[in-house]
């Protein structure tokens, strides 16, 4: 199939195509796309446009499992109001005792960014305020953690009008003695949505994008590894494009000692002067950091060619895809999927397809399933709140009880070990979980 080319257009619609940066309220499309529309005039992810895929997640060895059945006869209770204001964009992370919520977006345009945080506690169900973060307010910025830290980097630090602004600096907050401490200058240009993966001794950084996504510049290929132990940063650089291809990546986790990285690409194959041939898809990549090498993994009839997040269970990732529709390609769109790729035997597995449909869902592993739940309800044919459960040993999905309400704005699930814990700005009509809900599954 052909496309008209215009002039500095950018085939892929960037809120599909991009690490989605700022908010997630009010989700108007997560399908992976081709347009002919030029972008530049907006930062990626501006607006209440848009919903983050946050940095995959790793379920340590040792967290107590729940089962499939366990989750279908489980239940759900909203948190307390965090004392901190609503918003989107936050960096959540599940520290093995709170969860922590800093920074991220409020406001209809997305443009009042915030430098405050608050820990909760669901052993005593009551909030915390964080100290002072020696950073900037800001949105849209890599946080991980570490085991002892919660490290912040880069982000919008300014969004307003058609002016954006873009940091690289950075800082680590440390729960046990109530203090931050501010990060050296990291060897990376300033950028927002940046992957962050803990590696166990080192902080991963990879891809991000600059204040205005143009067609020609929709993301950075490089990254930087930060180990906490000496305060030394080391640049990482991008793997080779492979036939001229641009890296976005979208997703990261770390596998086994290695890093698994998927990227999105498009190729453009110009037939005369009006007309051309696209294609698009998905890469996965392995990077060894002992080797300091990249390889480009082979595709399979199984991997998806738009991926939303991924999961890493112990042994394997789960891959949530997104609605891949590329107008100028051939063939037809392909629905939403789920697949498991094991890293040793290079093998996928498709999922029987999700009950919830759409697409959009938030995902945990709770150490024997893959828990399911749909914030927002806009696409699928379910209400806001609903959910379900994959088991790999029965091969079954299964549907969950639903929250009582929906989790606009909401973060990516995190797995305690006991519960589920999801924070929930409750910024959109039918959400009124101002702090989050808990799902707790039957013991």
């Amino acid at each position: 199939m052909r496309e008209r080319i215009e002039p500095d257009a950018n085939p892929m619609t960037p809120s599909a195509l991009l690490r989605p940066a700022l908010l997630r309220a009010t989700v108007l499309s997560t399908t992976f796309a081709l347009g002919t529309s030029a972008c530049g005039s907006v930062p990626h992810g501006t607006a209440a446009h848009v919903r983050p895929a946050s940095p995959s997640r790793t379920v340590g060895a040792t967290s107590p499992v729940a089962d499939a059945a366990q989750l279908t006869a489980g239940h759900w209770s909203a948190l307390p109001a965090a004392p901190i204001a609503p918003r989107q964009g936050a960096s959540v992370v599940w520290t093995g005792t709170d969860m922590i919520v800093w920074g991220g977006a409020s406001g209809a345009h997305g443009n009042h960014l915030h430098a405050d945080g608050a820990a909760y506690d669901p052993t005593t169900r009551t909030w915390h305020l964080l100290p002072p973060a020696p950073l900037s307010p800001r949105s849209s910025q890599a946080g991980v953690w570490t085991g002892h830290e919660l490290v912040i980097w880069g982000g919008y630090t300014h969004i307003g009008g058609s002016a954006f602004t873009v940091t690289s600096s950075g800082a680590a907050y440390d729960p046990t003695t109530n203090r931050w401490r501010t990060l050296p200058p990291a060897p990376l240009s300033p950028r927002a949505n940046a992957l962050a993966v803990w590696t166990g001794t080192s902080v991963l950084l990879l891809g991000g994008h600059p204040a205005l996504v143009t067609a020609g510049n929709r993301g950075f290929g490089d990254g930087a590894l930060y180990d906490p132990s000496t305060g030394r940063w080391t640049h990482l650089a991008g793997p080779r494009k492979t036939g001229g291809l641009r890296l976005s990546w979208v997703a990261a986790v770390q596998a086994r000692g290695e890093m698994l990285a998927w990227s999105t690409w498009w190729t453009t194959h110009r037939v005369n002067a009006t007309t051309a041939s696209v294609s698009a898809g998905t890469q996965l990549y392995r990077y060894r950091g002992a080797t300091r090498r990249w390889r480009l993994l082979p595709t399979s009839p199984a991997s998806l060619p738009a991926v939303q997040n991924v999961i890493w269970t112990g042994h394997r990732a789960v891959v949530r895809g997104a609605t891949f529709t590329c107008g100028p390609c051939a063939g037809p769109p392909v629905p939403e999927a789920t697949a498991i790729f094991d890293p040793s035997s290079g093998a996928w597995t498709r999922l029987p397809p999700d009950p919830l449909g759409g697409g959009h869902q938030s995902s945990a592993w709770t150490g024997a399933a893959l828990f399911s739940f749909d914030p927002n309800a806009m696409y699928g044919p379910v209400n806001p709140g609903a959910g379900s459960a994959y088991e790999p040993r029965t091969n079954i999905w299964q549907r969950i009880p639903s929250a009582p309400t929906g989790c606009a704005g909401s973060a990516d699930p995190l797995w305690t070990g006991q519960q589920i814990l999801m924070y929930c700005p409750g910024s959109s009509p039918g959400s009124s979980a101002t702090g989050g809900l808990a799902f707790t599954p039957a013991r």
